[in-house]
């Protein structure tokens, strides 16, 4: 085992990484571990491993079991890990940030006069994910994705249930540039064989966030066997499209109360579209 100052140091990225690279490996329950504290990131800072049980509804013993599956010694080295992650989120860190957080949680988040509370904690979540956006995405790998897609004989996109937004919108600007896009919306029940006309040359372009969908992953494993590229926008690098992909973005890691922002994955997907419409120009804001 490693020794806990090792893991311990860790960043949340590298904390991230480890656990994609050992997820596969891990047993039923312990993934159900992985996939609640990355999908509730303030929880694991905030509350206690034995609450983080009961609401799991596993022995707080599994916890430990989980940590050590990485190599850590107990689960508070990766509470601490989540909490180091929060207190970076967001420029002007005081020491009252933690009941910021906690406050955030529970719906009463700070706001101006006028400013209904509820709209207060929503500005402030898709403000933190525009910032993760700003984070996670390189110049280099939206170059990339901006040239697959110019590359592709035909753009097929897929978005499901909170995702068919993004996808709806990719598909709208990709057809106004007279693109031979297709949009997957799977109307009458017929997803599986409108995928079918994905073949070896085009590429397809994929949206999906936690309950990732069962037919959204189907259809990313028949494009691959058909020969296309896959583009994917998720959450964490244990998504299961990840896999499945050659080149992905991470986007909109933020949740409140269970409500995932999509205000990142939308922001992102413009950058997509209005990229393809550009040849080494340069967008200036004004």
């Amino acid at each position: 085992m490693v020794k806990s100052e090792g893991r311990a140091g860790y960043s949340f990225d590298q904390f991230n990484i480890v656990l994609a690279g050992r997820f596969d490996g891990l047993s039923k329950q312990l993934k159900k571990i992985a996939r609640f504290i990355l999908d509730n990131p303030v929880d694991t800072a905030l509350d206690t491993a034995a609450d983080i049980a009961n609401r799991l509804e596993v022995q707080p013993s599994s916890l430990i079991r989980f940590a050590q599956a990485l190599d850590f010694e107990g689960f508070s080295e990766i509470q601490k890990i989540f909490r180091n992650n929060l207190l970076q989120q967001l420029p002007g860190y005081s020491a009252n940030y933690s009941d910021r957080i906690q406050k955030l949680k529970e719906g009463a988040s700070e706001g101006g006069d006028g400013v209904h509370p509820i709209l207060n904690v929503f500005l402030e979540a898709n403000r933190d994910a525009l910032a993760g956006l700003q984070s996670e995405v390189s110049v280099a790998r939206l170059d990339e994705a901006i040239d697959m897609i110019k590359a592709a004989s035909n753009v097929y996109i897929l978005g499901q249930r909170r995702s068919f937004p993004v996808a709806s919108y990719l598909y709208y600007m990709m057809r106004n540039m007279e693109m031979r896009a297709f949009l997957l919306d799977g109307v009458g029940g017929n997803l599986t064989e409108q995928a079918r006309l994905i073949s070896e040359g085009d590429v397809l372009v994929v949206a999906t966030f936690p309950n990732y969908a069962d037919e959204v992953i189907g259809v990313a494993k028949q494009a691959r066997d058909s020969g296309a590229k896959v583009i994917a926008m998720t959450d964490k690098l244990v998504s299961p499209i990840v896999k499945l992909s050659d080149s992905y973005f991470l986007t909109d890691k933020v949740t409140v109360s269970g409500f995932r922002t999509v205000t990142g994955t939308m922001c992102l997907a413009q950058a997509l579209a209005i990229g393809l419409g550009f040849d080494g120009e340069q967008i200036v804001a004004k």
